[in-house]
Formats: structure tokens, sequence, C-alpha cells
């Protein structure tokens, strides 16, 4: 019997045993469903997070201080702080310093920011939002967004705010935020723009308002430390070569060593990186939980052909008295298997892309790939095919005299 024949024979066979078959179909079905839909969450997590990333803007770095923890995003930071050099409660970055970064070559802008937590009330609403003190030659670039309605803030501003989109339509539900007034820790400021939605919720400026450099020191009483730096570098150049060139610049003024480095640089392909490293841990870890439950269905089909095998006996030695080989036998039983595995590929194929459909609606990002649906099929078909071999070589080995006696 040619291979054709062979897996018509297996059909059949599946066909006849149906409810079994169906069982052993449906483990194969929950196990690749598992497995696609739960790495496709990491997956979709991670490009989520990496489109949230590049929306801060490539060009853009970010300096605060205290030393970068190993496994950390930032841009060569030393090790632990309370081992190397100051810890970052006594690590400072002065507006000094950032004023010599501005000389480095590369650095297109400099913003020494000021940044704390506020008392924030409009009209009837109160509320903590964090409010930033900007160098208006860099705003709003070092936001790595634009102005959605009204204006920057200028150098003479020191009673104006700039809000971040969030704040204005979320916090304040005002889509017409201009011109009106807020209070931050009882000071009035008067809103003179807001910033279009930045498409990320961590270190992103929706949450947020600007207001100038010289107004946050008065008003936080900070006129030395600054709080962050944020270097935008200049066209033609390389972000990450930049980097480098302000974390050695600043380890001369601090007169530190790299393992003694006191400070943070964080770019945007350091932090991609940090946060693929992540994502495609949870997918390995993800996908390993998953593939518990394909095993499960494995055995569910391993079970299955063991049961076929026995109720088969007697045909199995009617096809050896009819002249078919060993090696005839163990294809016809594995084919049958690795053809559960197939059919429950494809339907945990479309489960997957239901369960998709689903997690989106609850926002829960997911994405399918086509080399993640190649992985559940050809897992499918492995695991069912290995499921099947014992049974099949037990099928082979029967004796076609013994075969014709069994009832």
């Amino acid at each position: 019997m040619n291979d054709f024949e062979l897996a018509e024979l297996a059909m059949n066979s599946l066909r006849y045993r149906s409810l079994r078959s169906w069982l052993a179909v449906l483990g194969i079905v929950i196990g690749v469903a598992s497995i696609i839909s739960l790495i496709s969450i990491s997956q979709g997590m991670n490009a989520n997070i990496q489109s949230s990333i590049s929306g801060l803007g490539a060009n853009i770095m970010t300096i605060t201080a205290g030393a970068a923890r190993a496994g950390s995003m930032g841009f060569g930071g030393g090790g632990p702080p309370q081992e190397f050099g100051r810890t970052a409660s006594e690590a400072k970055i002065t507006f000094d310093e950032a004023e010599a970064l501005r000389k480095v070559e590369g650095v297109a802008k400099v913003d020494a920011r000021v940044q704390s937590n506020a008392r924030v009330s409009y009209k009837n609403r109160n509320t903590s939002i964090t409010v930033i003190g900007v160098e208006p030659s860099a705003f709003p670039q070092s936001t790595g967004t634009n102005l959605s309605v009204g204006r920057g803030l200028g150098t003479s501003d020191t009673s104006s705010v700039v809000l971040g989109y969030s704040v204005a339509t979320d916090t304040f539900n005002d889509s017409s935020m201009i011109n009106k007034q807020i209070k931050i820790n009882g000071e009035p400021f008067r809103v003179v723009g807001v910033l279009n939605t930045s498409g990320t919720s961590f270190g992103g400026p929706d949450r947020s308002i600007f207001i100038t450099q010289r107004a946050a020191k008065t008003l936080f009483n900070q006129t030395d430390k600054a709080s962050s730096v944020v270097v935008i570098s200049a066209d033609g150049y390389n972000p990450d070569t930049v980097a480098a060139s302000v974390a050695t610049k600043l380890r001369e003024l601090h007169r530190v060593s790299v393992d003694k480095q006191d400070f943070t640089v964080t770019t945007a392909s350091s932090t991609q990186s940090a946060i693929s490293s992540i994502t495609n841990t949870l997918g390995l870890f993800l996908g390993g939980i998953a593939s518990i439950s394909l095993i499960v269905g494995g055995i569910g089909v391993a079970n299955a052909m063991f049961t076929s095998v026995l109720e088969q006996t007697r045909y199995i030695g009617i096809l050896k008295a009819l002249g078919a080989r060993n090696s005839a036998v163990l294809k016809l039983f594995l084919y049958e298997a690795c053809m559960v595995g197939l059919v429950g590929g494809t339907l945990g194929i479309a489960l997957s892309f239901v369960a998709s459909f689903v997690l989106a609606s609850f926002g829960l990002p997911s994405k399918i790939t086509p080399d993640l649906l190649l992985l559940g099929m050809g897992f499918s078909v492995v695991v069912g095919a290995v499921a099947g071999l014992i049974p099949a070589r037990n099928a082979a080995s029967v004796e076609p005299i013994e075969a014709l006696r069994y009832e």
C-alpha cells in the first residue's frame, strides 16, 4: 500500500471511533490554543511597550542621579549604588553640570528639570499631580511630543503652565483649558498650552504639568540640584554615541570611574533592549506553562492510540495476512496519530484567534505572528507523532497468527 492509501485508512479509522478521536483532538486544541494565546500576550505587550518607548523620541536621553543596578535600563551604569560611589540619595546632578553638558559634541539641547508632586486644584477638583519645571528653550522637544493647542513656555513665563493630555481631558475633564487658571500648591498659574497624547503611560508627559525651570525652583525651593537632565542629540549624531560622551563628561565632573559611576544615562535603545529581554523571558515562561497542557493532550492521544491498537488487533492480523509489511502498519498508526495532532492544531489556531479577539476587547494586547502559528501547528503534529510512536510500534510487532486469533 502507498502512503495515500494508508492515510485514507487512518482517516476511516478515526471516523469509526469519532467520539474517542474528538476527545483526543480536544486535548491538542486546548494545548495549542493555550500556547499561542499566552505567547501572543507577551509579544503584544512587547510591541505595545516598544511602540510607546519609540514615541518618546529616539534622540532623547535622560540622566538621573544614582548608579544603575545590574540589569537596569541605564546606559553605561555601574553596580549597586550601595557598593560603588555615592548612593542615589547622596548623588546629585547640579545645574552647573547640566550647563557643562551643552559643550559635549553632538548635544543639541539640554533640559535640566525640577520635578515634584504638588497639590493642584481647578474649580472644585483637587488632586496630586507631577509638576515638572523645564527649560523653555528645550520644551516641548524634550517631552517627545508636540503641542495640541496653545503655545509652549517662554523664558519670561513665571506663572504659565502647559498641561499633559490626560491632565486636561481626564483629570480636569475640560477640553478647552487654554487661559483657564489652576493653582499649584496654592499659587495661581494660567494654562497656555496642552500637549498631544504621547501614547504611553510610563515615563510619558500625559499625566504631568509643565512650568518653567525658574518658576519650579521658586515653587519647590530647589535651586542647586536638578531632579533629572534630558539631553537631545543633534541631527546626524548617533544617540548612543552622544550618550557615551555625556557619561564620560559627567564622570570627569564627578571625578569617578566607570565602576563608581553615581548617575544613570538612559536612552531609548537601552530601554527597548531591557524591555525586550523581560518580555521574551515572560514569553518563554508563559509558553512553558502552556506546553504542560499540550503534553497532557499528548498523553490523551497516546491513550487513545493504545486503545485503538488493542481494538484493531484482529484488523492488523488481516492486513498482515494480505501482505502488509510491518513498516506499513507502523505508518498506518503514525498517520492516525499525526492526523489527530493536525486537526487539533488547526482548531487550536482558530480558537487562539477567538481568544485574541476577546483579550483585545478587554484591553489586553496580543500579537499572533506567522512564526507563532507555525510553532503551534508543528508542536501539535510532533506531539501527536511522538504520542503515537509506541502504540504504532506495538501494532507493527503483532504476529499475524496471534492477531487473527485475538477476540
